[in-house]
């Protein structure tokens, strides 16, 4: 059974990106906008990917990454964010993202991301 992708942003422009990418591939993504939404969804489904925008500004991203590990220690987690903030990719990393991306390195391989989410 395909597990579900939940992504944590707050992004109105790029959700409309995700999602539409996620149709193309055949897939749904679940939106959460603040960290209440996010542990509604790891605490009511199997969810089997989470991402993270690391500039996200309604709540702490990493905080985000700490809620979705500490709920499963298999979820996979991918952050993204602006690639000049090194220190708040490391930092995502530290908190349990297990892979962390550019912003634009993530738009490039979201597609991918996304397809084999259930694998």
């Amino acid at each position: 059974m395909p597990s579900m992708i939940v992504a944590c942003l707050d992004d109105l422009i790029f959700t409309t990106k995700l999602s539409t990418t996620a149709t193309a591939v055949g897939t749904t993504v679940t939106i959460a906008r603040t960290l209440e939404e996010l542990g509604g969804q790891l605490d009511s489904a199997a969810v089997g990917l989470v991402m993270v925008d690391l500039s996200a500004g309604r709540d702490d991203p990493l905080e985000a990454i700490a809620l979705a590990r500490a709920a499963s220690p298999t979820v996979r987690i991918v952050a993204f964010g602006p690639h000049v903030e090194g220190d708040l990719m490391n930092a995502a990393r530290q908190r349990g993202a297990d892979t962390v991306l550019a912003r634009s390195a993530f738009v490039r391989q979201l597609p991918d991301l996304l397809a084999i989410s259930d694998s």
